[in-house]
């Protein structure tokens, strides 16, 4: 009798997985099928499709450029180089903890710009600041103890002044690793210096105070205004109801559509839980209320924004080189609450484009979801001219005193002409070449980043102010 119950009890246990795997086969069936009750799991299903190329979050933190010092306080900037010499460096560090320690001190101000400006040098320029610890675990550099000293990086440089030593920059300060080898480390980096034009100099030698950004003497381009027009343009409403498919799915049973009197969309599900915004200009943005939740980290929640992008608007038609670049990475609260925001500029050929509404892809990752995604990417072809000598990069900068002082706060009404100097001279970043989207034209533009974050765009060959922005 025993026997048989156990017979009995096996036959069943089979009948139920045999009904399981049936059950799961349908759904799976019901979900495929074009009825008008499909059901789509859209954030599972895109990531794993061959058709969706995602690149691996590592792709984005590059090598900005190389600046390289020649000892009497002249520079040249080079983008071509950064990616080897950046590889050079990040060997060297990887060698070097292998096989010996490093001693880490923090560098002053003064013993910076004596470095710098006295000796040869060779800084590589992150895109944008990354933990320092993330850093060296993804490429594969033992860390000590003594490395957690250092926040974030977003430069590494080598210097004459201390061949023993590679320095490294992050957060407005500047650390000294010391291997304990005495191996010199930067002369064989330093090889392969080259002066090219234009050079660069401190806009503390050129303005008259202590700042140690640099600024271009003179320079030319080639680039010319070309026109262009949203990834969407050719049909709007399909482009956004692709959009809403591919994050709410393609049941829209609980999603409700909303058109203003501009003829903007905003798909809704629920009571408002989750929005799109499809503006008729070609412009989506997506808002879900952030995550409390285990932090992942600065490269997962990275990946996460990437995966995000692939499967929703995706990250171009090359999937040898990316058209876009990581300009910017900021991450704000702590514990179970931090943010991270990553913004992506679209290149051309090379050159950034950039609006006074920021770059082209911004993404907010909580607890490694995403909770804010705005897409604004253009389509155009890149247009040159005859070679034209550029605005003067520092007389830009000089020039434009008033409306950068007012813009940032500035007292207006009190200040001097000379105090509003003071005042942008200190609080000068940066100056580079892009693009800038107006309605109708991408200009070529110098633009100027101040302390904060605030850009400012000028035209490249005429110095026409062409707008701003805020960080």
């Amino acid at each position: 009798m025993n026997e048989r119950a156990r017979k009995l009890e096996k036959l069943k246990n089979a009948v139920i997985v045999v009904l399981f795997l049936t059950t799961v086969l349908l759904l799976n069936l019901t979900w495929r099928s074009e009825g008008t009750g499909r059901f789509r799991l859209s954030s599972v299903l895109d990531f794993i499709s061959p058709d969706v190329w995602v690149p691996d979050a590592s792709e984005f933190i590059a090598a900005d450029y190389t600046v390289c010092g020649f000892g009497d306080a002249t520079f040249s900037r080079e983008t071509d180089r950064a990616a080897s010499d950046l590889a050079a460096i990040l060997q060297t560090l990887r060698t070097e903890s292998s096989n010996a320690s490093f001693l880490v001190n923090e560098v002053t101000v003064q013993q910076y710009r004596e470095m710098i400006t006295g000796f040869r040098s060779l800084k590589v320029e992150l895109s944008c600041p990354v933990p320092f610890g993330e850093f060296c675990e993804r490429n594969q550099i033992n860390r000590s103890s003594v490395f957690d000293q250092v926040g974030t990086v977003e430069a590494l440089l080598v210097s004459e002044a201390a061949p023993e030593s590679i320095f490294v920059e992050g957060g407005g300060q500047c650390w000294r690793f010391i291997s304990d080898s005495e191996a010199d480390l930067a002369s064989p980096l330093l090889v392969s210096l080259t002066r090219t034009d234009p050079i660069w100099f401190t806009a503390g030698s050129m303005l008259g105070n202590e700042n140690m950004a640099l600024l271009p003497l003179t320079g030319s381009a080639k680039l010319a205004q070309t026109s262009w027009e949203s990834e969407a343009a050719g049909d709007v409403e399909k482009a956004g109801r692709t959009m809403a498919e591919s994050i709410f799915g393609e049941n829209f049973d609980f999603v409700r559509r909303i058109t203003d009197s501009f003829g903007n969309v905003t798909y809704m599900y629920g009571y408002g839980e989750k929005t799109l915004t499809c503006l008729t200009g070609g412009v989506f943005e997506y808002k879900t209320g952030a995550v409390e939740g285990a932090d992942p980290g600065f490269y997962n929640s990275l990946q996460a924004a990437v995966n995000f992008v692939a499967a929703r608007g995706g990250w171009g038609a090359d999937r040898h080189e990316l058209d876009y670049r990581l300009c910017g990475a900021n991450e704000e609260g702590s514990a179970r609450n931090r943010l991270y925001t990553f913004e992506f500029a679209q290149m051309l050929d090379g050159v950034p484009v950039l609006s006074e509404d920021g770059p082209a892809i911004i993404v907010k990752v909580s607890s490694g979801e995403v909770c804010y995604y705005r897409r604004a990417v253009v389509s155009a072809a890149a247009q040159y001219a005859d070679e034209q000598t550029a605005a003067n990069a520092a007389n830009v900068l000089a020039g434009n005193c008033h409306l950068i002082h007012s813009v940032l706060g500035g007292n207006v009404l009190a200040a001097s002409s000379d105090e509003e100097f003071t005042f942008v001279a200190e609080r000068f970043r940066s100056a580079g070449i892009s693009y800038i989207a107006s309605e109708d034209a991408l200009t070529p533009a110098w633009v100027i980043t101040m302390e904060g974050g605030t850009k400012f765009f000028f035209g490249l060959y005429d110095a026409v102010p062409l707008g701003f922005t805020r960080d």
